[in-house]
């Protein structure tokens, strides 16, 4: 198995590189830089390779995503769905992760829940991969979850190329009586 990543901030990217040490993979290739606008991982003939999984926690709702290219014009066509607006680029990582992806590939993804609502350019690109059938569910997460945000999110996985692209949804349980409870954090 081989293990690819790209990442531009330079502490996540050092974290990203000491948990392939710590769990046994020390040969991933995981590179600091910019994705949307110089994707290092790209086959001979320039076009962006693509992988069997994927799985990606973009920033959320980060307002430069489109520095250093112009996404209308993008030598990857990662943006045929539609371009994100210039200050909200979640649909930017999604689109990008779609593009990345084998035909039979799989994926998981954490968005910000304004994915599923907002308007706009957001509003079309979501429509659009609906109307081709590339979004079946949504997972809902609650608020609190990741570190350094308390929004709530949502996770989208799937599969690539041209099948089905999967929304799930889900919502967080809280057991009123923890002595009734069987799950392994209440043992």
């Amino acid at each position: 198995m081989s293990i690819y990543g790209q990442e531009n901030d330079l502490a996540t990217w050092a974290m990203a590189r000491m948990n392939m040490f710590l769990h046994g993979h020390p040969t991933a290739e995981l590179w600091k830089g910019n994705t949307l606008a110089a994707p290092y991982f790209k086959n001979r003939d320039g076009s962006l390779a693509t992988f069997d999984f994927a799985v990606a926690n973009p920033p959320f709702s980060t307002k430069a995503w489109s520095n250093g290219f112009n996404p209308a014009e993008d030598e990857f066509k990662r943006f045929e769905y539609g371009v994100p607006p210039p200050k909200n680029g979640d649909y930017a990582f999604l689109l990008h992760v779609i593009r990345s992806l084998k035909s039979a590939g799989k994926a998981a993804v954490i968005l910000p829940h304004g994915v599923l609502f907002r308007g706009n350019k957001d509003a079309d690109i979501r429509r659009n991969l609906i109307q081709r059938g590339l979004i079946k569910g949504i997972i809902g997460l609650p608020g609190n979850l990741f570190y350094g945000t308390s929004i709530p999110a949502c996770g989208a996985g799937g599969t690539g190329g041209r099948a089905s692209w999967r929304f799930h949804t889900a919502r967080r349980v809280r057991r009123r009586d923890p002595a009734a409870c069987r799950c392994s954090a209440c043992r």
